[in-house]
């Protein structure tokens, strides 16, 4: 039996991607299932979407939030890529854009029969005014978590200040710090920096821990730049001696409802 720390920390541990594959999926269940993910982000109008619906509704998971594409696989039968994003900010005006996430959310609650239990963006793409606006609408009205609006470059985020504080003083609940290690091949080397990252959390403050993990096939080579970065995460989400490390750190693993 393993012996922790009191948990004075709260620590939410996030798949990303659910629906983007079938092999993705399976991994994502398995990492909720036998290791310490606590929650994962449904992909819409993607190519596995149904097979996570289902997967979803058989296994009656309940910690389902939404991964916002504002533009699926489905309608233009490929990924969006960060430039489309670019793009899209540029030509759309404020009512288009939020049109486009207002739809995609009535489709989740559609397929899922119910809201999500949080909300996280493609890329970190709430950290334009465009979305943000409306998210923190929407989910100020449903008291639904939101992730902190960082970008994902290379093996860094990117801060977003400006929407950071937005988010903040809206007073959607979201965690004070987001860890996320996205490139990389050294399944230790990543999991000592989020050991060190996590350490400079104070006592009574939250953190999420993003991941991407999932099998992979000849079809997941296709659709996404992610490959043996996912088979590192799954591994790391299966690792216990990990999730003891965080635990011993004083951390408590919650679901976005418990921060």
């Amino acid at each position: 039996m393993m012996k922790v720390k009191r948990a004075t920390k709260k620590l939410v541990i996030v798949a990303d991607d659910f629906g983007l594959a079938k092999e993705i999926n399976e991994g994502i269940l398995r990492a909720c299932r036998e290791g310490f993910v606590t929650e994962f982000s449904l992909m819409l109008k993607s190519p596995s979407t149904q097979h996570a619906v289902d997967i979803i509704k058989k296994c009656k998971l309940r910690d389902v939030g939404i991964h916002l594409l504002l533009v699926g696989f489905d309608d233009i039968k490929r990924m969006f890529r960060r430039s489309d994003y670019v793009e899209l900010f540029k030509n759309k005006n404020y009512q288009e854009i939020q049109k486009l996430a207002e739809l995609e959310l009535r489709l989740f609650e559609k397929l899922i029969g119910k809201k999500p239990t949080h909300i996280i963006p493609q890329y970190g793409i709430h950290g334009n005014l465009k979305l943000l606006d409306f998210l923190l609408g929407y989910a100020k009205k449903y008291d639904i978590p939101m992730r902190l609006p960082r970008t994902t470059l290379g093996e860094k985020f990117g801060e977003n200040y400006a929407a950071e504080i937005m988010l903040r003083r809206s007073g959607v609940r979201t965690t004070k710090y987001l860890f996320g290690h996205v490139l990389g091949s050294n399944l230790l080397r990543i999991e000592r920096e989020f050991i060190d990252e996590l350490a400079r959390v104070k006592g009574g403050e939250s953190a999420e821990v993003l991941t991407h993990p999932g099998y992979f096939d000849e079809e997941v080579l296709k659709l996404t730049s992610l490959n043996y970065e996912r088979a590192r995460d799954l591994a790391m989400c299966l690792d216990k001696k990990f999730e003891e490390k965080i635990l011993n750190l004083g951390y408590h693993l919650v679901s976005f409802s418990q921060i």
